[in-house]
């Protein structure tokens, strides 16, 4: 009795905490990664991360990528342009159950997860598609930022030469990325916000 009394005090915690994912289940299909949200400064993201600085760091032409590993070993990049996060990504270290994201998977809806498609809790928002090389799902969606510009939230499944025809059923990456044709009007917004 004490041995499944402590099972289930750990799985409470496990749920509670929102899992290893490092992120907690209400922001799972938010704009935002460990609380951390386009716009923000480098020190703003850094003082969310418990004024952790970033192990890497790359320059590129107009961005500059950073890298940290957070709870549960799971991989968080930040892109910046014009010293706001305008890219991120969190690499999962265990893939997540797409169940536990309610994605519906491209291939059927009653697909071996046991989603099935009258499930009112499916995402059905994200459009599932494949990459060129049909070794992944992406599921994406789009929203609009208060300032304009258009926002948009992805996974990426597990990878079909891991986890063969089990492949949509886990989650690599979640990212949150300005959408492309709208960085102009980011960082107008970015930049109208440090004016005085």
């Amino acid at each position: 009795m004490l041995k499944r009394s402590r099972l289930s005090v750990g799985v409470l915690l496990v749920l509670l905490c929102g899992g290893v994912s490092g992120q907690t289940t209400g922001e799972d299909h938010k704009p935002t990664i460990l609380g951390i949200e386009l716009g923000m400064t480098p020190q703003a993201v850094v003082e969310r991360l418990g004024g952790r600085e970033a192990q890497s760091r790359k320059e590129e032409k107009d961005a500059v990528q950073k890298l940290w590993r957070v709870e549960g070993g799971n991989v968080l990049q930040v892109t910046f342009r014009k010293d706001r996060v305008a890219h991120i990504a969190l690499q999962y270290r265990s893939p997540r159950p797409t169940t536990d994201l309610w994605l519906v998977p491209l291939s059927s809806p009653a697909s071996r997860s046991g989603l099935t498609a009258s499930d009112p809790r499916l995402r059905r928002d994200y459009k599932a598609t494949e990459l060129l090389d049909k070794t992944r799902t992406v599921w994406s969606r789009q929203e609009k930022s208060p300032a304009d510009y258009r926002i948009e939230i992805q996974f990426l499944s597990g990878s079909r030469q891991q986890y063969g025809e089990r492949f949509e059923e886990y989650v690599d990456f979640k990212y949150v990325s300005v959408v492309k044709d709208d960085l102009k009007k980011f960082e107008k917004a970015v930049l109208s916000e440090n004016k005085p």
